[in-house]
């Protein structure tokens, strides 16, 4: 038979979708066979191109547990007493007898590609006796657990027998489980839906489940064969720990060996970062944190804005850190300044000599490098621009601003390339509000960017010291620096608490007051210096015990 070619581009085409769509209106032997090289050509041998593809990047820890591989293809199956048609590929474990057992599979539905996990099973309480045995009551492992992210846009759906008391024919229903992002959370939430079944059945079963993803035929059309087998590699290293709980792999009073899976998991994924860790580490409120992190997602982008010293570039780096946490994507910093310029940040002309010739090419920026790269990665990518507000906002975005709006649009740049901002790109902005150059900031791109006002916290001052044990006498310093800004009277000029976040702060504040912050309260009271008298070093140090 004729090698069939597949197209590294376009794996997958209209005709395969439309060949599909009729399999499943007349699921019969004889349509399969009257199209059955068609099939092949834009079905089948794409399929399992993409799939073959796939085995090669997983890492080989997974594939030292999933040593058996099927197909069905074409296959005419009867589920749940409905005639359908069966176009997958699996992974599983141990021998082709154990079909039913957990599996990372790849398939058709009708209109959808679905990959992820799927497994049969007998009764639910073998999953749950697995987890409880291993994990429920050892924290160290459920810590662990805490920090298996599972993948993005996933659904959760198992499958409920019941049979009732007057009746010998089973029913079936779906349940859906509320995706939760880490795998600890899903796993409490279906030992929670599943122990909240009413009793009043002859037999009441959840016979199998399923933890995947499904992409629609127009975004399966829109990958290369290379981002569809990189977002089902993905996919398949997040949810295999559940692999583990469903399979046959080890007996309920052995241990799992998801723990050893986990050095695995952080050379692919980011490490989880957590919101309590963030809370503690930043001392603000988690309540404030999901906040913030809700709007990022929705908006797309941010600013934080406040005074000087507010820990407005910390913030946005301990931001970044929990967006990535647990994915494939990565964080970027770059600082503007008044010379900054489109040319820069998008793209423009750079001399170059090439072989004694001056060549005028142009020359991707740093936004455009950073895009290309975050198309490449499947979660969240985190660019952060340090001090926004200091260059020509609307001459470096260009024609960014337009498509700030909408992740969809494209536009042509000079280059005659086509652009777009990938969906999974966030900007974090920091803004000084005791710059004067927030003027420069028009409603035009404020409009696009949602604003989160960081002003000074003087409990992460306490806790930094306490942490740290400086010994210093932070709440003397703090009723001082309240003070301060009360005298100030304005909120966008408050004296901040970075300049106090020091390990050696009992030798160097001294220093501190004098060359830093009276200088910076001598420029706010430039034109009534006695207002500032009494909070010269002179004047405090004795309340500071100097």
């Amino acid at each position: 038979m004729k090698k069939i070619f597949v197209h590294p581009d376009c794996p997958f085409l209209p005709e395969t979708f439309n060949l599909l769509t009729q399999f499943y209106e007349n699921p019969s032997s004889d349509f399969y066979m009257a199209h059955k090289k068609d099939f092949l050509q834009y079905v089948e041998e794409p399929l399992r191109y993409i799939f073959s593809h796939v085995e090669e990047l997983l890492p080989d820890f997974i594939k030292k547990y999933i040593n058996i591989k099927w197909e069905q293809l074409g296959s005419i199956v009867e589920t749940n007493g409905l005639q359908s048609v069966a176009y997958s590929v699996a992974f599983g474990y141990g021998d082709i007898n154990y079909i039913e057992d957990a599996h990372l599979m790849l398939r058709f539905d009708n209109q959808d590609l679905t990959f992820g996990l799927y497994a049969e099973f007998n009764e639910l309480d073998y999953i749950r006796d697995k987890y409880e045995s291993n994990y429920i009551n050892n924290p160290r492992a459920i810590n662990s657990l805490k920090l298996y992210k599972l993948p993005n846009q996933y659904h959760c759906y198992l499958t409920n027998r019941i049979i009732s008391q007057n009746s010998y024919r089973p029913e079936y229903r779906q349940i859906v489980v509320k995706p939760q992002k880490y795998i600890d959370e899903l796993l409490n939430s279906i030992i929670y839906l599943t122990s909240e079944q009413p009793p009043d059945f002859k037999e009441n079963e959840i016979i199998n489940i399923q933890v995947a993803r499904s992409l629609a035929a127009e975004e399966v059309l829109g990958y290369s064969a290379k981002q569809l087998i990189y977002i089902i590699a993905q996919t398949f290293k997040k949810v295999f720990p559940l692999f583990f709980l469903c399979s046959n792999i080890v007996e309920n009073d052995s241990p799992l060996p998801i723990n050893e899976y986990f050095s695995v998991y952080e050379k692919e994924f980011n490490r989880s970062y957590n919101l309590e860790e963030f809370s503690e580490q930043t001392g603000f409120q988690t309540s404030d944190l999901n906040r913030w992190i809700s709007t990022i997602h929705r908006k797309k982008q941010a600013i934080l804005q406040g005074p000087p010293g507010t820990g407005k570039t910390f913030l946005a780096q301990k931001l970044a850190q929990h967006l990535i946490g647990g994915g494939d994507g990565f964080s970027d910093t770059i600082q503007f300044h008044p010379a900054y310029t489109y040319e820069d940040f998008i793209q423009g002309i750079r001399p170059q000599s090439q072989d004694g010739q001056l060549t005028y090419p142009i020359v991707p920026g740093r936004f455009l490098e950073f895009c290309k790269k975050a198309e490449a990665c499947e979660d969240t990518c985190i660019l952060i621009i340090d001090e926004i507000n200091r260059a020509n906002l609307s001459q470096v975005f260009g024609e960014l601003m337009y498509l700030l709006d909408d992740r969809d649009r494209t536009v042509k740049l000079a280059s005659g390339e086509e652009f777009r901002i990938p969906t999974n790109v966030r900007i974090i902005g920091t803004m000084n509000t005791a710059d004067r150059s927030i003027a420069l900031v028009d409603n035009a791109l404020r409009r696009r960017f949602t604003f989160i006002p960081v002003y000074p916290n003087y409990e992460v001052l306490r806790q930094y010291h306490q942490r740290e044990k400086t010994g210093f006498p932070v709440d003397k310093l703090t009723s001082i620096l309240e003070d301060v800004n009360r005298a100030i009277n304005n909120k966008h000029y408050e004296l901040g608490i970075s300049f106090f976040l020091t390990k050696t702060l009992v030798e160097d504040i001294p220093d501190i007051w004098e060359m830093e912050i009276e200088p910076y309260l001598e420029e706010y009271f430039f034109d009534n210096l006695e207002k500032m008298d009494e909070f010269l070093w002179e004047n405090i140090k004795n309340k500071l015990g100097y």
